[in-house]
């Protein structure tokens, strides 16, 4: 296979791979740079998920990486043409029982946002998660079908 065939049939693949890579460069240079500012009050690590998108021919389909997320504990928006993920990532120590300051330093709140290259079709957005993976499939809006009407004419 060469490399322009597989430019052509995976036209994002390479540039959301290199985006991927330095989204992590960069958040490992900002945690070796500045170690206090990447606690929280309580010393919890901050949490940012990997995201993925690829654009299909009729939807994209967004992926992240989410160990140690229950599904209860997240929420997918589509506003506007964006797609937001917010989450809360809890500790193993967690508990219901603990005080609302244990809870906030055993747990790590995050945020991702995407915004689309063309317009999607908000009402259709589908998201499943499964073993820490979830996946948003955001469909495209269908093109709209022409309508041939016949109009009668009248003989006078």
């Amino acid at each position: 296979m060469t490399f322009g065939t597989r430019v052509r049939r995976y036209p994002l693949r390479g540039h959301a791979d290199a985006v991927v890579h330095t989204e992590r460069a960069l958040a490992e240079l900002q945690r070796q740079l500045f170690p206090i500012a990447n606690r929280s009050r309580f010393g919890s690590d901050s949490f940012v998920p990997t995201l993925r998108a690829v654009e299909n021919q009729d939807d994209y389909v967004v992926s992240a990486e989410l160990p140690g997320v229950a599904s209860e504990d997240l929420s997918v928006v589509v506003e506007e043409g964006v797609l937001t993920l917010r989450g809360v990532r809890k500790s193993l120590d967690w508990s219901e029982e603990l005080g609302e300051k244990e809870k906030e330093a055993l747990s790590t709140r995050f945020e991702r946002s995407i915004r689309f290259n063309g317009e999607i079709d908000e009402g259709r957005v589908t998201a499943r998660s499964k073993d820490g993976l979830l996946r948003i499939v955001v469909p495209k809006p269908e093109p709209p079908v022409p309508q041939v009407v016949t109009i009668p004419i009248e003989a006078r």
